[in-house]
């Protein structure tokens, strides 16, 4: 007699499949992105970079969801590897901008055409229509946390906008 197996993501809470979903995200990346020997945090700073150009440390750190401190430590270990480096920004004093190393392309480009397949296979076998109401719900999701979090934030007595720690 064949043993009945057990699915633990049958009746999940969409909290814990939001959280199976980007654990298998983070798996699929590092697994390939090992011959890179980059992490999944530096694959999307570096595509953001390729995709849109230089950008100050903030602005790069809301593209790739990280507050600012991660989005630093992040930048400074690739420009420490020589794939990015930071210049000031000409048209602001006290600003750097981040940028790709001219020697990073090649390899950005294969990251580029790696995301492109991982993001492809990610939605397999959803209609246009599916991937639409998952869309809208995740941002439905996000946009209630956003608010439970401000209003965390403002029952602890910090100010609006603080960025998390």
């Amino acid at each position: 007699m064949q043993e009945l197996t057990y699915d633990p993501y049958s009746k999940a809470g969409l909290g814990l499949l939001a959280s199976a979903v980007r654990r298998r995200l983070k798996q699929v990346a590092w697994a390939r992105l090992a011959p890179y020997g980059l992490t999944p945090q530096q694959f999307w700073v570096i595509l953001v970079l390729l995709e849109e150009g230089p950008l100050s440390l903030h602005a790069l750190s809301q593209r790739v969801w990280m507050d600012d401190p991660t989005a630093s430590r992040v930048v400074k270990t690739l420009v420490g590897r020589g794939l990015l480096r930071s210049l000031p920004d000409p048209g602001h004093g006290r600003r750097i901008l981040i940028s790709l190393m001219p020697e990073a392309l090649p390899m950005a480009r294969e990251l580029q055409t790696l995301a492109q397949g991982i993001k492809e296979n990610l939605v397999d076998g959803l209609s246009d229509q599916e991937r639409d109401l998952v869309r809208h719900g995740l941002m439905t999701i996000i946009r209630n946390l956003d608010g439970q979090l401000a209003e965390a934030r403002t029952d602890l007595g910090e100010p609006e906008g603080q960025a998390a720690s």
